[in-house]
């Protein structure tokens, strides 16, 4: 059955969009054991050094080497630091539990979703083998592997997208973005790329559902 949707790909943010889900965030909770590193490791990462974050989403560094950086600054072993990285990474949520249905809908219809992130290595090495992403999306761009971020413009071309439109053979027109990001949408569609601003669940599934009838 053919979607009323003109898009051909449609390209799906993962935190904040798809995830609210958070690393390390079982640490949050006061009964684990390591607790008291929480606020540590999130505030020294996410509030004091967003370059660093940055850095690692760019493919820069590993997590390895991040959680060795955060040895230094929490005193918890970095081998702890990681296995509870990966933790949070495989026991990641989808903010609806209709939206599995829905992209198996879109997809019969044939269009082509996909998982475009501004990410770290964890997500293709823990969170999409452990929820079996691979199974419910038709690909992947991760800015980890891209070694850019959506944001990134390059020789006036968004080099997140460059090297997947030319595989695909696909124009901007064909393609959407739902994504949380307000940052973006003026570059974006600029460019000719549609962007769906998506701020919470309910918004997500209103328009999933849309591309599914």
């Amino acid at each position: 059955m053919q979607s009323k949707t003109k898009f051909k790909h449609i390209l799906i943010d993962w935190s904040k969009t798809l995830s609210d889900s958070l690393f390390w965030s079982q640490l949050s909770e006061k009964k684990h054991p390591y607790n008291r590193y929480y606020k540590k490791i999130t505030n020294y990462l996410f509030v004091q050094n967003k370059d660093l974050v940055n850095l690692w989403m760019r493919g820069k560094y590993s997590s390895e080497e991040i959680c060795k950086e955060l040895e230094k600054v929490t005193g918890l072993q970095k081998e702890i630091i990681f296995k509870e990285l990966i933790v949070s990474s495989q026991s990641m949520k989808l903010v609806s539990p209709k939206i599995p249905s829905l992209i198996k809908k879109i997809r019969k219809r044939g269009h082509k979703i996909v998982i475009a992130t501004d990410n770290m290595d964890t997500f293709m090495r823990y969170t999409v083998p452990a929820m079996d992403l691979k199974s419910m999306f038709d690909g992947f761009l991760v800015s980890y592997e891209l070694k850019c971020l959506k944001r990134d413009i390059t020789n006036n071309k968004l080099a997140f997208l460059d090297t997947y439109m030319k595989q695909n053979n696909i124009s901007n027109s064909d393609v959407v973005l739902l994504d949380d990001s307000d940052d973006i949408k003026h570059d974006y569609q600029k460019a000719g790329i549609k962007v769906v601003t998506i701020k919470d669940p309910g918004t997500l599934v209103k328009k999933l559902s849309e591309y599914a009838t």
